[in-house]
Parts: C-alpha cells; structure tokens; sequence
C-alpha cells in the first residue's frame, strides 16, 4: 500500500474515533396574541427530548435547593432533569411539611424542624406541584425535564440549550398557562436556530 493511502486510512480511524462535537440550539419564542407578554404568563421552559432512541446521559453534579424561609418557598419555580435530587431545607423557626401529590413524582418529606432538610430524587418527567400541609400559602412548581437538555426562556423569549449531542431531537416548550409548541431540530457540530410561537388556545 503507497504511503498516501496508509496516511488517508489512518486519518479516517482517527476521525472515526474522535467524539462527535457537541452543538446547541438557540431561538427566541414568540407568543402569537398581539399585545400580550411571554413574561407575564409566567416561567417559561425549553427542553429536548429524543426524535428517536433513548438518549443516555451523565447528570450533573450540582446542589439543588428549595428553601423554606418565612413561610414561603424559596425559589417558587426550579427547572430540573429527571433522576436529579431537590433538597429541601427548613430554614425557619417553624416546622414544615413539604409533599406533593403530583404522580407518579408524588412524595410526603414528614414534618421537621428549623436546620433539618429532607431529600428528594424526582425519577419521572413532568410538572410537580409543591406545598406545605401546615402553611396552605405556600406553594412552589418543579418541573422535571425528560433529560439535561434544557433551558428557561428569558424576559425576551431567548434561550440556549448548550452541549448538545449530534442527533434529531424534538424541542418542546413549557408554561403552566400555555399550551406547548414543539419543533424537530437536527443538532450537528454548530448552532441550530429554532424559533417557536406558542398561542393562546388550546393545543
């Protein structure tokens, strides 16, 4: 075999065996009622889901709280991945309940005092509703993205989703007062621009 073709074929391996680069997908939604704010109909999120195969991925390694301070949680709305962990601790001078009847994440952490905190491991995508049975005031949302591939949307409507693995995806939207808009992205080894409009009606 001539020297070039050994060179060609050894390049070829090597770039075969080189990890795929990792993209994202950025855009902006808009929301399709004239006059009317994305921003005023609350926390909006952004998150991908597999167009194909599971996807498999590392979690990361990160604290994640949600506070009990003066009789409210602290903060009210938490974006997450599914198998990820929420600690909840009590940093008030009263005992508190923190549960949830959100299934299949549903869950009751018991009663516990000021410096103690409970732990819970939220399995399953979806929207958790969380409250305190000794406070019917307080109440937070959690909502559980199917992988870490998510982001929330800024004042503007604006959102990155970094470190994408190459593959089709189906990339959903998220509002408790909205209904969902979904597009098909094909993530490569660059930025993939994706701009949604969700309505006002039904889905």
């Amino acid at each position: 075999m001539s020297t070039s073709r050994v060179a060609a074929l050894a390049l070829s391996l090597l770039l075969a065996a080189a990890p795929a680069r990792a993209g994202e997908v950025h855009g902006k939604i808009g929301l399709g009622v004239a006059g009317a704010s994305l921003e005023d109909a609350g926390p909006t999120v952004v998150y991908l889901e597999s167009a194909g195969p599971p996807l498999h991925f590392e979690l990361p390694k990160r604290t994640l709280e949600l506070h009990q301070k003066d009789a409210s949680f602290a903060p009210t709305f938490l974006v997450i991945a599914a198998g990820e962990t929420v600690v909840t601790p009590n940093d008030d001078v009263i005992f508190h309940n923190v549960f949830s009847y959100s299934t299949p994440n549903d869950f009751d952490l018991g009663l516990y005092p000021r410096g103690e905190s409970r732990n819970k491991t939220f399995l399953y995508p979806g929207v958790v509703r969380v409250y305190c049975s000794i406070h019917e005031s307080m109440s937070a949302t959690i909502f559980v993205a199917p992988s870490i591939w998510h982001a929330m949307v800024d004042a503007k409507g604006e959102f990155t989703i970094r470190d994408v693995p190459p593959g089709k995806y189906r990339l959903r939207t998220w509002n408790r007062r909205l209904p969902p808009a979904t597009q098909l992205v094909d993530v490569g080894g660059g930025a993939v621009t994706a701009n949604l409009v969700v309505a006002s009606g039904g889905p």
